[in-house]
């Protein structure tokens, strides 16, 4: 089976934010971008893959199209041992051009894609390839937009706990918005993500704050997101500590590990390497840290998450993006039912296929 066309596709979702306007830089206008990639073999078997992402798109899908599109054409994919060989050709080809950022994840969306191809050319389900499901649906956590603002904050946390979820994750970084939506939403578990922007010594002002929070964890507390050793004190004082989105292939994720700075490792399917690096996370030695990966998004990145977790972390809660979409590109399979769970698929592949309607309709030139 021979690849023999790769498309990329930008595609523009609106949605209804939940809350007043916000700066969160993932969204713009109420558009959430994603950008897809299609892969096309000479069997009629068709892969779709996301790579990272939002203001990024442009960037990734020049590097997809200059540098790795060129080298796949004419590939044989028969099983998910060529997915191996061809992202070490890949990789040994391109690292000269950054093993980290805007190049991985042009080849995690790639890797997405082999793998959905691979799970419909053998009739099984990606989570199949990896041993099969341990766990049906997942606890989902209501990750919010950033409101910076107390009232706004505290308001769209209690609306997501009135729906169902039993966590919600802030993306806030002054503690007024931390505190009214820890007031507001009760003994619900909550969860803060700063975005790497405080300093260890702002840490040392706040801490008291934050400790009184109660916090289920506090992801990305501070700058740099590779600043392990500030992270381990962290740890050591007390703190839940969540890190890794940032972060590109297992080696990073190796080192978070041997450094002891984070409890909860994040990999983002669509900027670590894909699910052939989550794979190689997950089997790491873990010391009891639990991974967890990022995905806030709706394509097939969200998908292939769903089927990572179900077969190799089966412990892990999934992020669901708390906005409103007014289009589903897999028509509400991230929706939560009423327990605040989310159910993983299990057809051939990423589980179910992408609505084509809805490609084309908002599909971006």
């Amino acid at each position: 089976m021979k690849i023999i066309k790769i498309e990329t596709i930008t595609v523009g979702l609106p949605f209804e934010n939940p809350g007043p306007e916000s700066s969160f830089a993932i969204a713009e206008k109420n558009i959430l971008n994603s950008l897809l990639i299609k892969i096309e073999t000479d069997k009629g078997i068709i892969g779709w893959g996301e790579a990272f992402g939002y203001t990024s798109i442009e960037t990734t899908k020049a590097a997809l199209h200059s540098m790795i599109i060129p080298h796949l054409i004419g590939k044989n994919i028969e099983n998910k041992y060529d997915i191996q060989t061809i992202n070490k050709e890949l990789h040994l080809k391109l690292h000269i051009f950054g093993r980290y950022g805007i190049t991985m994840f042009a080849l995690s969306g790639i890797d997405i894609a082999l793998w959905d191809i691979i799970g419909k050319a053998e009739n099984k389900s990606i989570s199949e390839l990896l041993g099969g499901l341990k766990i049906n649906s997942l606890k989902a956590y209501a990750s919010l937009f950033l409101y910076d603002n107390a009232e706004a904050a505290a308001k769209v946390s209690v609306k997501a706990k009135n729906e169902g979820y039993t966590i919600i994750k802030l993306h806030e970084n002054a503690m007024a918005p931390i505190k009214s939506s820890r007031e507001a939403i009760g003994n619900t578990a909550l969860m803060v993500d700063v975005n790497c922007v405080w300093s260890e010594d702002h840490m040392e002002e706040i801490k008291n704050t934050l400790t009184e929070a109660k916090l289920y964890w506090l992801e990305e507390p501070i700058w740099p997101p590779e600043n392990y050793s500030g992270l381990s004190k962290l740890r050591d004082q007390g703190f839940i500590i969540a890190s890794g989105e940032n972060a590109c292939t297992a080696y990073q994720f190796k080192e978070m590990i041997s450094n002891k700075a984070a409890d909860i490792l994040q990999p983002s399917v669509t900027k670590v390497g894909g699910i052939s690096e989550i794979v190689k996370i997950a089997a790491l030695k873990k010391n009891n840290f639990r991974v967890v990966p990022h995905s806030p998004y709706f394509g097939p990145g969200f998908m292939a998450t769903l089927q990572v977790i179900g077969a190799l972390t089966p412990d892990s809660e999934i992020e669901r993006l708390y906005v409103d979409l007014k289009a589903d590109l897999y028509n509400g399979a991230s929706n939560i039912d009423n327990k605040g769970n989310i159910s993983i698929p299990n057809g051939p592949g990423l589980g179910m296929e992408p609505n084509l309607e809805i490609i084309e309709k908002y599909s971006v030139n």
